[in-house]
């Protein structure tokens, strides 16, 4: 929880992001705690089959994300432990679905270089998300892998990743691939990845393309 508030505000204090609400924990039971955001569950099936535009609307609308980048894309993390280990997680990037906003107006963010890689007419948005779930009885190997990468909210896309990722690599993952030129003219240094899941992929899987993600090995 302390690492997710913490990477936020460095986000806000930036200028990268504009928008915020903290993380909480919650015991459920007396074994699950759950690191959510204040006033969502944890998100399953409630949102599914639903067209994009009004998946980002009901986020936006019922504050449903952790952190509002600039350019209107939501980050959503939610983390579930049973026992102190890793149960679940959703971490999730739902860019704006649409950016004329930003493409016709472009001197608006361009002044600080901060939205060069996001306001480009060419730019195509696509969510994703890393999810895990190691509930008895969800993961098959290849299938439904222990960890995996869904692109584009195709419901058959579970790209292999090799463990669970934490709050530090999942926005390390973003600001890299989508905000590199905007983190660089903020200034903003992302902190090393210090906290490691277990290696939850299988041998099977090892052989497809998938994720590899710094993590403890078996």
């Amino acid at each position: 929880m302390g690492e997710i508030n913490r990477l936020v505000a460095s986000l806000i204090k930036s200028g990268l992001a504009d928008d915020q609400n903290n993380a909480y924990e919650k015991q459920q039971g007396s074994t699950d705690w759950l690191v959510s955001i204040s006033g969502i569950n944890y998100l399953g099936s409630s949102l599914k089959d639903v067209p994009y535009v009004e998946l980002y609307e009901s986020l936006r609308e019922s504050r449903s994300f952790n952190v509002r980048m600039l350019d209107g894309a939501l980050i959503q993390l939610i983390y579930e432990f049973r026992d102190s280990v890793l149960l679940r997680h959703r971490l999730a990037y739902f860019p704006s679905p649409d950016l004329m906003e930003f493409q016709n107006d472009p001197g608006l963010y361009e002044q600080e270089r901060i939205y060069a890689d996001v306001i480009s007419k060419s730019t195509v948005t696509v969510p994703l998300r890393f999810d895990f779930d190691a509930r008895p009885g969800v993961p098959v190997s290849v299938l439904h892998p222990v960890s995996h990468l869904t692109l584009g909210q195709y419901d058959a896309c579970r790209i292999p990743v090799s463990a669970g990722v934490s709050p530090t690599g999942f926005f390390s993952f973003l600001l890299h691939s989508f905000y590199s030129k905007g983190t660089l003219a903020a200034g903003l240094s992302i902190p090393s990845i210090t906290k490691l899941f277990p290696a939850t992929i299988s041998s099977a899987e090892q052989k497809l393309v998938h994720i590899g993600v710094p993590c403890l090995k078996r």
